[in-house]
């Protein structure tokens, strides 16, 4: 066990994994006593957190994998499709936060089935809500009341088919529970009243209803249609309810945990669960190689705790600037967090510079290869705004939280001070990012999608368009 758990292959601070294959080097002629003692007394870690983390995105990588049991062919990462990464835990907007695309356009809905009614066929072989345009008259009746005329209680929202307040006992159409005539305010009837029904307005009960609502896609589109239907187009089927307004098909496309109120999307931990998510297998075979060789090489000089913070910080940050400049796209991955790794290598360089031969070579090297990777994220399926957030955080962070050399009492006054510093600028821009995010929403931003995917070609980036209205099925 102890050979096990041996780490002799101590991490020589201000050098590191990437220091030795840039072939960075210290001066030894600037090496005094004091700072010798101050790199002798560094403690040398077990990356814990490193094998931790990657274990928990394999397994919840492979668990979404079986879950879901297929890939989509247009998933450049060999993974899920995107409503299957959102139902299980992806940063995606409409989720998070009332957004005021979606539901307008489920407020549009709502409108459009308050005018509806039950289409019988005439010849008896079921019925289905629809509109009167959707209704033929050839074939069926629509059976819309009309105030007294038709319905004994003098409503005029309705039929709906196999549902209706006289024959509801759970909840009964009584006060406190009076059923409002609006059916687009009507509950799911638990419990049915049995009647013996013939023709007249009550038809509507006495028919077999083939259409029940179904929830499809991922901004919450909702359809009166048949379950063979809606399996076709992998949607959420309630045989249990008659309307589209009796159900959330934003929490069927969410998944996780429910919505406190229907209305109000609250699942802002998505901000966390996506960065134990991937989008297919090269995804996370990326992450294992970054995580596995850089991660585990900084941990070993900064420890468990340090690391962990900005992982995990520079992560959401980066998800959260993401979800504000690009919130409808379903995002997974801790690109963020791999990006803030990466700043505490510039970090690093600064805290040793005095030592380091060509320190400013170094510091070229590395922008050299940020900058790369930044050039890389205005390729499709890269998220630019993470990787850019999430290096700010991870530079601040890194310049507060990790071990450092001093170089006499006034460098080391210095570095205390900025430490106070950065951890301000941190809690500053996360505010800033909260403060967009909830307050001051950006829904339209037109040149925000540059910044994420150059279109080089007109159909480059067609795979991350943004349509917000809801389509016909």
């Amino acid at each position: 066990m102890d050979r096990a758990l041996q780490n002799s292959d101590r991490r020589q601070y201000g050098i590191g994994l990437v220091g030795r294959m840039f072939g960075r080097s210290f001066r030894r002629d600037r090496i005094t006593s004091h700072v010798r003692e101050q790199l002798d007394d560094l403690d040398d870690h077990r990356p814990f957190f490193t094998y931790w983390v990657t274990t928990i995105q394999v397994l919840v990588t492979s668990l979404s994998l079986q879950e879901v049991d297929y890939y989509e062919s247009d998933n450049f990462w060999l993974g899920p499709r995107a409503a299957d990464l959102i139902h299980l835990g992806a940063k995606f907007v409409p989720c998070m936060r009332k957004d005021k695309h979606v539901f307008a356009d489920i407020d549009k809905s709502r409108q459009k089935e308050r005018h509806t009614a039950c289409c019988i066929r005439n010849d008896k072989s079921g019925c289905v809500q629809s509109s009167v345009d959707d209704c033929s008259s050839l074939i069926s009746t629509w059976q819309k009341w009309k105030g007294k005329e038709y319905d004994p209680s003098r409503r005029e929202s309705g039929s709906v088919c196999g549902q209706d307040p006289s024959h509801c006992s759970d909840p009964p159409a009584v006060t406190p529970y009076d059923w409002p005539d609006d059916i687009t305010k009507w509950p799911i009837c638990k419990k049915k009243i049995t009647h013996t029904l013939s023709g007249g307005v009550m038809d509507h009960m006495a028919c077999e209803v083939i259409g029940h609502p179904c929830c499809i896609g991922i901004l919450g589109e909702c359809h009166i249609t048949t379950r063979e239907y809606c399996d076709f187009f992998k949607g959420f089927f309630h045989e249990e309810a008659f309307l589209c307004s009796q159900v959330s098909c934003l929490d069927d496309v969410c998944g996780m945990i429910r919505f406190f109120d229907p209305e109000v999307p609250d699942q802002v931990y998505r901000l966390w669960t996506s960065l134990f998510l991937h989008a297919g297998l090269i995804h996370l075979a990326i992450t294992v190689v970054v995580q596995y060789f850089l991660m585990r090489d900084l941990e070993k000089m900064a420890g468990c705790l340090r690391i962990g913070v900005i992982y995990l910080m520079s992560g959401i940050a980066g998800n959260l600037a993401s979800a504000i400049f690009i919130p409808y796209r379903a995002e997974v991955g801790p690109a963020g967090s791999q990006f803030g790794l990466l700043a505490c290598l510039f970090v690093e360089v600064i805290n040793t510079w005095p030592i380091l031969k060509s320190p400013g070579v170094a510091l070229v090297k590395l922008s050299s290869m940020i900058l790369f990777l930044f050039v890389v994220g205005l390729l499709p399926w890269v998220d630019n705004y993470a990787h850019v957030v999430g290096f700010v955080f991870g530079f601040f962070l890194s310049y507060a939280l990790l071990p450092f050399v001093s170089f006499g009492k006034y460098d080391r006054q210095c570095k205390i001070v900025l430490i106070g510093v950065c951890l301000m600028l941190v809690l500053v821009l996360l505010s800033v990012l909260l403060i967009l995010f909830y307050v001051y929403p950006i829904y339209e931003c037109d040149a925000c999608s540059y910044f994420n995917c150059i279109p080089l070609t007109s159909k480059m980036c067609a795979d991350q368009n943004i349509n917000t209205t809801r389509g016909e099925f």
